[in-house]
């Protein structure tokens, strides 16, 4: 099901495009640049034992973002929120896919606002799809920011298994399943865990070794790891981040990574010109303090969207 109950509104300074903030450009363009979509769900991390909450997070982030200043001309579309009711993941997962093929079929870029991680499969599942159904020899790249690598073995999909489940979508198909990602936790992933990305060939970059000392070293396995791919989806899992900063999430990090550094990786990942979905995940509100985790993920998509 989909809500469009969302009010865009905020602060008005003066008229003229150097004082416009995104809520005053949100739906005013009949063939916009993004595609904002809402994925309203929790289920994923009910089923992983994670704390709820998460579900409210698509319009406490459009809220940090109404007020966000326009720099530079753009056209953004709000195309509502996928809601997961009574416990239908899989059905909202589905949902979601056809939101985001439908967006890219329009020329759009989607940005998922989730939600729980679960959102990942959806987010993923409807690039597979665009791509399945447009140019079937290009060769899709996933960047993860997560503290957990999310390849869980369950019985059914939850916000542990998103990109297991985009592993065997992608061998249903012969696809190669390409995967990086960057944060991981040794003392958050069991043994298990990294055997599976071992198995699958997954990429990834520990949270101690991201520093500013290292910056050079990181951006250079990102870029050759998005050298072999053609399509990018990019999701960023908010627990990647120090409890300081991102307090409301499922699973608050111990360490967690500093903005200093995902700041600049960000940046390097966007002039690659490859980033076709974009999502962030695992906005709690209801453990969020002064709307820091809300904000955060506006602030991460406010960079995305603007150079």
């Amino acid at each position: 099901m989909m809500n469009h109950s969302f009010k865009w509104q905020g602060r008005q300074d003066g008229e003229g495009e150097q004082h416009l903030r995104i809520h005053q450009v949100v739906n005013t363009s009949q063939h916009a640049d993004f595609a904002l979509i809402g994925f309203s769900s929790d289920e994923g991390v009910k089923r992983n034992k994670g704390r709820l909450g998460a579900a409210d997070a698509p319009d406490m982030i459009r809220a940090q973002l109404a007020n966000l200043p326009v720099h530079q001309p753009i056209s953004i579309a709000d195309l509502g929120t996928v809601v997961c009711d009574h416990g239908k993941l899989e059905h909202a997962q589905a949902e979601l896919a056809e939101q985001v093929e439908r967006s890219l079929k329009q020329g759009m870029k989607p940005i998922v606002l989730g939600g729980g991680h679960e959102v990942a499969f959806g987010s993923f599942s409807g690039l597979f799809q665009y791509i399945q159904n447009s140019e079937p020899n290009l060769k899709i790249g996933i960047i993860n920011f997560d503290a957990h690598f999310d390849l869980r073995e369950a019985e059914q999909v939850t916000s542990g298994t998103p990109f297991l489940n985009a592993a065997n979508l992608s061998e249903q198909h012969d696809q190669e399943f390409n995967y990086l990602c960057i944060g991981v936790a040794k003392h958050s992933n069991t043994k298990v865990l990294f055997e599976t990305a071992d198995r699958l060939n997954c990429s990834y970059i520990y949270d101690h070794e991201l520093q500013l000392t290292n910056l050079v070293n990181l951006i250079s396995k990102i870029n050759g790891f998005i050298e072999k791919v053609d399509d990018l989806y990019i999701t960023v899992d908010l627990d990647v981040f120090s409890a300081s900063i991102a307090p409301g999430v499922s699973a608050p990090a111990v360490k967690g990574i500093d903005l200093s550094v995902f700041d600049p990786l960000l940046d390097a990942i966007k002039k690659t010109g490859k980033i076709k979905v974009f999502d962030v995940a695992e906005c709690n509100p209801r453990f969020d303090l002064d709307n820091r985790t809300a904000k955060l993920a506006a602030y991460i998509i406010f960079n995305y969207l603007f150079d």
